[in-house]
């Protein structure tokens, strides 16, 4: 425990310090968001990794079983360290390396930042006109139909349902989410989908009763509150509650849902957004089966 102690500690040292050389050689990203950021992540990591007490005088804020968990200051960050040593040790290349050190750091972001990426988007982005706002809407209508359970009749929406400005403003959530997701890291799928399912229960949740009364909106609603329950955890245990490889699999909650996700994200890049109505409805009716979160 004393050498992983030690260890992290020099890695904060370390990040530090570069960080602190990095501006004085490259005064452009003197007070960037990202270096402000990382030195605030690195600094926690010092001060936890250096804490002692006469009862732990190895690290009061540390948990160490050897091969099996490493948690600092509540967090756990035994698989973020591991693909990091791992990066480092076989020597993968600077992208994997660098995408390593990311997501370790990140373990220690203050909760102020973390609520802050909870928070919605309120302004269009500049990338998302590909359909009309009608197209858009008849998107969301699409999805549903298909969140419905098979051989319902889809029932008819007044026009007041789903808005131009509210599918609008969804729309541009929508997108700011799957670039995240298309990072394809473990930090980043999380943050992607949790964004998916706020930008998703808050247009839901702005519609009249009157639009919201078919199995399919319910449906869709129920599943975009679970995925925010299981993905809007200050730290996220990936063993239990996400698992992630890119590429190859995700479970969410139990719920193995890779496919789904990758067929709406297929439709939303490669074709168009009002086309990606369908795989949207079935990949939120999929997450409306994961079990528990029945409080949210």
């Amino acid at each position: 425990q004393r050498g992983m102690q030690q260890g992290l500690r020099r890695l904060a040292d370390d990040m530090l310090r570069f960080l602190g050389q990095l501006e004085v050689d490259c005064g452009a990203v003197r007070g960037s968001v990202a270096v402000v950021r990382l030195r605030n992540e690195a600094a926690r990591l010092q001060v936890l990794a250096k804490a002692k007490s006469l009862v732990k005088p190895f690290g009061t804020h540390m948990d160490y079983e050897p091969m099996k968990a490493l948690k600092v200051g509540g967090i756990d960050i035994h698989l973020e360290l591991n693909r990091f040593i791992g990066a480092w040790l076989r020597q993968r290349g600077a992208k994997a390396l660098g995408d390593g050190f990311a997501d370790l750091f990140e373990d220690f972001k203050e909760e102020e930042e973390e609520l802050e990426a909870k928070e919605l988007p309120d302004a269009p982005r500049a990338d998302e006109g590909r359909g009309s706002p009608s197209e858009m809407r008849r998107m969301v209508l699409d999805a549903l139909r298909s969140a419905a359970p098979r051989g319902e009749e889809a029932e008819e929406l007044d026009q007041a349902c789903f808005s131009v400005d509210a599918v609008r403003e969804f729309v541009s959530g929508v997108s700011q989410a799957i670039d995240h997701m298309l990072m394809k890291r473990m930090k980043t799928m999380q943050q992607g989908l949790r964004e998916l399912a706020g930008v998703t229960d808050k247009l839901l949740a702005a519609q009249p009763v009157a639009c919201m009364s078919g199995t399919g909106a319910k449906a869709m609603r129920l599943g975009a509150k679970k995925l925010s329950g299981v993905t809007r955890r200050l730290v996220v245990d990936y063993g239990t509650h996400i698992k992630y490889e890119a590429m190859k699999s995700l479970e969410v909650g139990g719920i193995p849902c890779h496919i789904e996700l990758n067929g709406f994200l297929a439709a939303w890049k490669l074709r168009s957004p009002e086309e990606a109505g369908e795989a949207f409805g079935t990949f939120m009716a999929k997450m409306s089966t994961i079990p528990g979160y029945d409080e949210l």
